[in-house]
């Protein structure tokens, strides 16, 4: 998902007093720091991103940033959740039930076409994963807990589709969520090195009807 317009930066010298407790705007200011954090570190990663840059971008002082995050990891979380939490609300605006079977695909088919309007998230994620193989990076566990919720959801969606009639009972879901969860990774990087020349949405959503047809009743 692309980042929003950020909110106009607050003016200099208008910081609450002492004591004083979090007025209207303060979910509005930490939007206003995770959207600018997500921006910078999709350009530098996050290693290479300082606290007083997000603080910069988001037009506050850096005592001000670290009054919402005391810690760039603690943003770092904040910014991943966003992204699942958007993707979730987008795909539930879809339809009025949760998906089940096929549709759970159709729905990751939808998604990578999303994100071919959403470069600076699509590249936050493709960086973030070139870090976090390292164990101890702080995104390590949100992105093994990310993959494994899609090919958990992927893998799913495919037993019930076969407990419903509509696949084979005999489909490899788990080995085809998988293969899914790196067709849809591997795109994004060959799509950032050439948006003109790759239609993410096409060549996933030819494979998923490949599958379909291969797997489906």
């Amino acid at each position: 998902m692309s980042p929003v317009d950020p909110a106009p930066p607050a003016a200099a010298g208008r910081r609450r007093g002492r004591g004083r407790p979090p007025g209207t705007g303060s979910g509005q200011t930490r939007e206003r720091i995770v959207e600018a954090a997500a921006e910078l570190f999709a350009e530098r990663g996050f290693h290479a991103t300082a606290m007083t840059s997000i603080a910069e971008a988001a037009g506050l002082s850096q005592t001000g940033l670290l009054h919402h995050f005391p810690a760039k990891e603690e943003l770092l979380a904040a910014v991943l959740e966003q992204r699942d939490l958007r993707d979730l609300q987008t795909l539930a605006a879809r339809r009025d039930h949760p998906p089940r079977g096929w549709e759970v695909w159709d729905d990751m088919v939808t998604l990578v076409a999303l994100n071919g309007g959403r470069e600076g998230l699509v590249r936050l994620f493709t960086s973030l994963a070139g870090e976090a193989v390292d164990p101890g990076h702080p995104g390590h566990d949100w992105l093994r807990a990310h993959h494994r919720s899609a090919v958990d959801s992927l893998a799913k969606a495919l037993h019930e589709a076969a407990l419903d009639g509509s696949a084979d009972p005999a489909v490899p879901a788990e080995q085809l969520a998988r293969q899914a969860v790196a067709l849809m990774d591997g795109l994004q990087v060959q799509w950032l090195m050439d948006p003109d020349g790759v239609d993410m949405a096409a060549d996933f959503g030819a494979w998923v009807e490949t599958l379909r047809h291969r797997w489906g009743r």
